[in-house]
């Protein structure tokens, strides 16, 4: 663990109460799969969650029992491999569509799919729209990712391909290695639970995550 991580740790600790998601059992988690796309290589590994992503992408979802108001939370994580982004071109426009690690809070909302939506969604949406408790829906998923590009570093933007998606880029990566992605809020969220991203289908990349700790920062009902 770095000294940035670790000291972000400790300050979720100190500042609500914190809950850690299991990352060492696949059995907590739920693979969603995309149309024509080859799924990510997803394993255990010394106590860790290992994303092994070859020219794919698939992502991972976890419910929590019971919607959270989250006002924060941290992930420590190591990356290897190559994330190929085309020169000239920034990261996250079409043909440049990948990302090391994005992590999302699935977010409550009103939003849900009518019977006929249901029969045709693709398997992504099912999962999402799955972890609204009965009688209530999703607003979306609010992503906070890494970025390889420097000057990205705090963007954010709605994603083009889908109004169910708002992402922010929170942590540059100069070099493989070891890192963290951490986030407070000044208003709690109320949170279904988490995606958990990996991908390198749009530019061919070959790359490895190995998630170490998922700390969430809890509001006081």
């Amino acid at each position: 663990m770095t000294a940035v991580t670790a000291l972000a740790s400790t300050m979720l600790t100190m500042l609500a109460n914190v809950s850690s998601i299991p990352v060492d059992d696949l059995a907590n988690w739920t693979e969603a799969v995309y149309r024509g796309i080859p799924p990510n290589r997803v394993t255990v590994e010394n106590g860790a969650l290992r994303i092994a992503v070859k020219n794919s992408s698939s992502p991972l979802i976890y419910r929590f029992d019971q919607p959270l108001r989250l006002t924060g939370f941290s992930v420590e994580a190591t990356w290897s491999g190559e994330l190929k982004i085309p020169a000239g071109v920034t990261q996250g426009e079409d043909g440049a569509d990948d990302f090391v690690l994005k992590v999302g809070l699935i977010v409550a909302g009103d939003r849900t799919l009518g019977w006929f939506q249901r029969r045709v969604a693709a398997d992504w949406i099912l999962r999402l729209y799955e972890l609204a408790p009965e009688g209530s829906g999703i607003e979306g998923v609010r992503f906070y990712s890494t970025t390889r590009q420097l000057d990205l570093l705090g963007a954010s933007r709605a994603h083009p391909l889908s109004d169910l998606f708002y992402e922010e880029r929170i942590t540059h990566l100069a070099d493989s290695g070891p890192f963290s992605l951490s986030k407070s809020f000044s208003d709690p969220v109320e949170t279904l639970g988490l995606w958990i991203s990996s991908d390198g289908d749009d530019t061919t990349s070959e790359l490895e995550v190995k998630i170490h700790r998922i700390l969430l920062k809890i509001a006081d009902r």
